[in-house]
Order: structure tokens, then sequence, then C-alpha cells
């Protein structure tokens, strides 16, 4: 299975309406199966959490929870941290 990576920066926003973002460094690994489906774009089918990486640019603590990461590209994934450790929701 195929893979790709992308990498740059964006603003991540808790899901819940805060007022507060964080800008940020991120790493999400694609798979072919997900690309091939829509995954990240739209698509309504099944998804699973995969493992990515998130890190503040200003190297702020950024808490647990739900958020949105607004991508620099233009596109929109949703992401959770759970004990520290970020997972990004892979459409499938």
């Amino acid at each position: 299975m195929s893979k790709e990576q992308l990498k740059g920066s964006g603003r991540l926003v808790p899901t819940r309406l805060t007022g507060v973002e964080y800008k940020v460094k991120y790493g999400i690994e694609l798979t072919e199966e997900a690309r091939e489906h829509g995954g990240g774009w739209g698509a309504a089918r099944g998804g699973r959490w995969t493992r990515c990486s998130v890190r503040a640019a200003h190297h702020h603590p950024i808490p647990d929870g739900s958020y949105f990461l607004h991508a620099d590209d233009g596109r929109v994934h949703q992401l959770k941290s759970v004990d520290g450790q970020w997972q990004y929701l892979a459409i499938i």
C-alpha cells in the first residue's frame, strides 16, 4: 500500500467554539486507500483514527481534545489528542 506524507502548517481550532486557535506544524500520513476514497476531502464513508504529529509553532502546550486543523493549503482535517497522542480521522 502506497503512502503519502502531508506536512505543513496551519491553525488548530477546537471543535467547540472557544475563540482559541493554535498555530501548528503537522505531519499526516495518507494511505492509498484513504486517497482513493477521498480521505480528508469530504467523503461521508466510514472513518478510522490514525496517528499523526502536531506541534505548536510557539511551543505552547495544546490541551487534549477534539480539533479541526485548517491547513495553509486550504484542506481541513479532524484531529484529536488523547494523553498527548495526536490522531486524525482518516476517511475510508
